[in-house]
């Protein structure tokens, strides 16, 4: 079977949980089938580069993904606009990234052209929050999702809450989680030197580090680790409140998963995820994981409040209490637990299937 993962953002060259997922599946998928993956071309040197097994096409040269503090529309339209390249090569299935959906329209017209099925993943659903996102510009951004709904041969969904909301306008969709390489983080060795606190993400608003720092203990350190347009407002208010602070980027995965392995806690407030792969990763290293309680973030089904971390509002005053509360020693074997059924082999075998049922 000839697989096309179509997305803007391309693992490891922009990291993600999106991005990962594919790289992840990809991987796995490669072994028996011919995997491509479209995307930006985020690399140097030439287009088209073959990665673990995987093709991978570099359709346009990159934008800024962020025009200040949103998705770059401008970005979006010319990733959607040079999927023609698609079209000249032998594909049995075109699974699409969900966001910033206008790609999906685009490979819905490749895949009528060729007559093959589309599948869209679909990490979360937006709904109101576009008026939040955009002002009343969300109209067409909430009108834009729900066409796009309506594009695909089948939808799979990374998480139960998206799946039973996606179900109420299209009953196609199937739930297909992400998972984690229990085996590969098995094998890594935590990091010489320990944070009480690990932000793993981009840097945007709606992750709300900046309540990280404000929360954090006195001579409690935190890690926060990736890039993003909040970054420099970050790295200010540390200053600012004196707090104990690093910043990194550019980790290979293993050096991400010791520090992971090292790290008292995972933090993670955002008030939507649409699963939360970095918590995944941090419970398969038997690290707990705070996180918010917010109706869209996804990661919280992850979570048994008390056990393997704690659910909690997005505010100071909590992730202050969580921090103070959390204890590694005692909650690390219920955090690996929980992440024993998530793995990324069982998951990639029932991707296959629902592609195999299409074609």
């Amino acid at each position: 079977m000839n697989i096309a993962f179509v997305s803007d953002v391309v693992y490891p060259f922009v990291k993600g949980g999106a991005e990962k997922r594919i790289y992840e599946i990809g991987k796995r998928l490669a072994v028996d089938d011919e995997v491509h993956i479209f995307g930006v071309k985020w690399w140097p040197g030439e287009r088209d580069i073959d990665l673990d097994g995987m093709h991978i096409h570099g359709t346009c040269k990159p934008l800024s993904l962020y025009t200040g503090r949103r998705r770059s529309f401008r970005e979006a339209i010319r990733f959607a606009g040079s999927l023609t390249k698609l079209s000249a090569y032998d594909i049995d299935v075109i699974d699409c990234n969900q966001f910033p959906y206008v790609h999906c329209f685009s490979s819905k017209l490749i895949s009528r052209i060729k007559s093959i099925p589309l599948v869209i993943t679909w990490h979360e659903f937006w709904g109101d929050y576009w008026y939040q996102y955009l002002g009343t510009v969300g109209y067409f951004g909430k009108l834009t999702e729900i066409a796009a709904m309506r594009l695909p041969d089948r939808i799979v969904a990374v998480s139960g809450s998206t799946k039973e909301i996606l179900d109420h306008y299209k009953k196609n969709s199937v739930l297909v989680p992400n998972g984690v390489d229990i085996s590969f983080i098995d094998s890594v060795a935590p990091a010489e030197v320990s944070v009480d606190a690990l932000f793993v993400g981009r840097l945007i608003s709606e992750k709300n580090v900046d309540l990280i720092i404000r929360a954090l203990p006195e001579h409690s350190t935190l890690c926060i680790v990736g890039d993003g347009p909040e970054k420099e407002r970050l790295v200010r208010l540390s200053r600012k409140v004196n707090a104990r602070v690093c910043f990194a980027s550019g980790l290979s995965y293993e050096q991400l998963i010791s520090v992971m392995k090292a790290s008292n806690s995972l933090v993670l407030p955002s008030i939507r995820e649409g699963f939360g792969i970095v918590a995944l990763e941090a419970l398969a290293c038997g690290t707990p994981v705070i996180t918010s309680n917010a109706k869209r973030n996804a990661t919280k089904e992850l979570i048994k409040d008390g056990e393997n971390g704690f659910l909690i509002s997005a505010a100071v005053d909590e992730i202050k209490r969580a921090l103070s509360e959390v204890d590694k020693r005692r909650m690390s074997f219920a955090a690996k637990a929980s992440a024993l059924s998530f793995d990324w082999n069982v998951l990639s075998a029932k991707l296959r299937a629902i592609y195999e049922s299409l074609v």
